[in-house]
């Protein structure tokens, strides 16, 4: 007799910390509209429901809002009512709708770590971005100066597409146009004592 109300009291807390768990209340980062694009504004939405999912909305690679689903705009929420609609991404834990849209992934490596990142990339499988502060998302591709090492990524920042524009050794790419754009082997050459990539097709 003991032992059945030893396991009965067992089960019991087993399946009320199961359901605390499954109905708490989720967290998740939140922004609309053009404070989406800004870097220092980082804020957090707690939802008011414990079925409510966090949410990520978007217009190609651009986030117009994110938060949680029973807060979407009027609007924006037909995109996300939408089971077939991939510019809205739902997630069901804290803080997960900080990613980029699925439409926009790149290869993320560095040939330091793994040596396909260097010319075997088209093996390795694009991933979904951070979402962006940027306007627009892109894939880099970037070698070091000697070309002895060959980092592959994402640029969704303004600062980090600046900084790649400004190195001879890096390039942009759009993912919208081709998903894992990046994944092209690249050769270091140099000109009249600089250094510069060329594709290689």
């Amino acid at each position: 007799m003991k032992v059945k109300v030893i396991l009965s009291v067992l089960l019991l807390l087993a399946l009320s910390t199961g359901y605390g768990e499954a109905n708490s209340i989720r967290s998740c980062h939140s922004c609309q509209g053009i404070n989406c694009q800004r870097t220092e504004l980082s804020q957090e939405q707690k939802c008011v429901d414990s079925l409510d999912y966090c949410v990520a909305i978007y217009d190609k690679s651009q986030v117009l809002y994110k938060g949680c689903s029973l807060e979407i705009p009027s609007q924006l929420r037909n995109r996300c009512d939408s089971p077939n609609d991939a510019s809205c991404f739902k997630c069901n834990t804290d803080r997960c709708n900080n990613v980029g849209s699925a439409k926009y992934a790149c290869v993320q490596c560095n040939s330091s770590e793994d040596t396909n990142c260097a010319e075997n990339a088209t093996s390795l499988k694009p991933a979904v971005c951070t979402a962006p502060t940027a306007s627009n998302s892109y894939c880099f591709v970037k070698a070091s100066a000697s070309g002895s090492n060959i980092e592959r990524g994402c640029a969704t920042t303004v600062i980090d597409q600046q900084s790649c524009l400004k190195d001879a050794n890096c390039l942009l790419c759009s993912p919208g146009d081709v998903r894992g754009c990046n994944s092209v082997n690249i050769v270091v050459d140099s000109n009249a004592g600089k250094s510069f990539i060329r594709f290689l097709r």
